[in-house]
């Protein structure tokens, strides 16, 4: 049997040769090509990444040494603010002294007053507290505890318990109830332990 091959059938046989052709040159050459440009793209656009980064890093750095003057200026204003605990003994007569200078502003007289040792807040700073107890009018307590938020040094009050020292059960006999309440506060500063490295 003789196997004839017609024109038409080997023009189809010629043209599948030649796509496999075209197929197999494009998988080799142009695919791998066209990955190493995506591939170079893709690094093109890291490196200029980079090197916007560098530049963002070269127009801040004199920026960083004004930042870090700014801050340190920042620190030493906060802890001005401070009580320095140098000496315990002395940390506690000077929180006495901020609380008693306002309360005299007011004529406040303190029945009880108690100034515990500092305790230990972390590596840079302690805290000490005092415990107050007077009896007040509420006019007399808003100034003195304004005078306290008002006072050279950072004083800030933890605790406040107010009780009237006339309690009403009935109306007043004569003239009115006695406006005056006890007040029992506690009283905390923070003070430095030492000077930090700048």
């Amino acid at each position: 049997m003789k196997l004839q091959i017609r024109q038409r059938d080997r023009h189809a046989l010629l043209g599948l040769f030649g796509a496999v052709a075209v197929y197999l040159l494009v998988s080799t050459l142009a695919f791998p090509a066209f990955d190493r440009l995506k591939e170079s793209s893709a690094a093109a656009s890291e490196k200029e990444d980079q090197l916007r980064k560098y530049r963002q890093a070269i127009q801040r750095k004199g920026h960083y040494t004004e930042l870090l003057q700014q801050a340190n200026k920042s620190v030493a204003d906060g802890e001005s603010r401070l009580i320095h605990g140098d000496n315990p003994s002395l940390a506690s007569i000077e929180l006495q002294n901020l609380v008693e200078e306002a309360a005299k502003k007011v004529n406040i007289d303190f029945a009880q007053k108690n100034v515990f040792p500092p305790k230990k807040k972390d590596q840079y700073y302690n805290e000490i507290s005092m415990t107050l107890s007077f009896d007040s009018t509420p006019n007399q307590l808003t100034t003195f505890l304004s005078n306290l938020r008002n006072a050279p040094k950072f004083v800030s009050v933890r605790s406040l318990q107010l009780t009237p020292v006339e309690t009403p059960t009935g109306p007043p006999k004569k003239g009115e109830f006695k406006k005056v309440v006890r007040v029992n506060l506690t009283v905390v500063a923070v003070l430095t332990t030492q000077k930090r490295k700048g």
